[in-house]
């Protein structure tokens, strides 16, 4: 697996010295000189990087500088692809940063004083999240419905009958009564016969009223449930020889990377 490998340069003439230089040296997978350029920042997409290590590259094309990023074999020694860049110019890069074996950081300054070797390990901790949800565990329906109901009133009518009757009589009818047409003419007498019917009409009135409501009450319910955690345990070693590197010991976890100045 590579380690990625960036030093800022303020011109481009330094960036390119030191590339040939890593060229020339060391076992390199990748190895192109970058800058703000909005073609430099699409290239930079195509180049095989974790997200720590792409963010970290972004953050320092932004500064203006010029940014030599390799990507150098595994097997190639820290201090050898220092010693490489140092060489370069008297005054060196004004920042290298390693990025170890996809997880391990690393930083130098330019002086050479020695690699100073990181990792970070995380410890986690789940947290208990209760929260609340709506059941449906009973309640009350109530429904309406028109029904026909048979009633009875008595209501008292009127019913009209005509009657015709004769009636013997001999009175003397005056001369008063007969000038000027008087009984003496023909007439036309109509009576009305009235006969009364049932008219109905209903009116509405509310006799009764049906509330329906709820009542709201709140409860604690304790929840018992179980989070996990990491536990970190470290153990102080004893004895001489080289001292491997960060990768050697393990996979690595988060981007650990320091940006050391001169």
């Amino acid at each position: 697996m590579s380690r990625t490998v960036t030093a800022l340069y303020d011109s481009r003439d330094e960036a390119e010295r030191a590339l040939r230089a890593l060229r020339a040296e060391v076992s390199l997978a990748h190895a192109e000189i970058y800058d703000r350029t909005p073609e430099s920042a699409a290239a930079l997409q195509g180049v095989d990087l974790t997200p720590e290590e792409r963010a970290n590259c972004e953050q320092q094309m932004a500064t203006g500088d010029h940014m030599l990023l390799a990507q150098v074999r595994t097997g190639e020694e820290p201090d050898h692809i220092i010693t490489v860049l140092e060489r370069v110019a008297d005054e060196g890069p004004d920042r290298l940063d390693f990025a170890g074996d996809r997880g391990v950081g690393m930083s130098e300054t330019a002086a050479g004083a020695g690699v100073i070797e990181q990792e970070r390990i995380p410890v986690v901790e789940e947290e208990l999240r209760v929260g609340t949800r709506e059941v449906v565990r009973g309640g009350a329906r109530v429904q309406t419905r028109v029904e026909d109901v048979p009633v009875q009133q008595d209501v008292e009518l009127i019913d009209e009958h005509t009657r015709v009757e004769r009636r013997p009589a001999t009175r003397l009818i005056p001369e008063s009564e007969l000038e000027a047409g008087g009984l003496l003419r023909e007439r036309v007498v109509e009576v009305a016969q009235v006969r009364e019917e049932a008219v109905v009409n209903k009116q509405a009135f509310v006799r009764e009223e049906v509330v329906v409501s709820k009542n709201v009450e709140r409860r604690v319910e304790r929840i018992e449930d179980s989070v996990r955690r990491t536990e970190v345990e470290v153990d102080r070693l004893e004895g001489g020889g080289e001292r491997p590197a960060l990768s050697d010991l393990g996979s690595g976890l988060g981007d650990g990377s320091t940006d050391p100045r001169r």
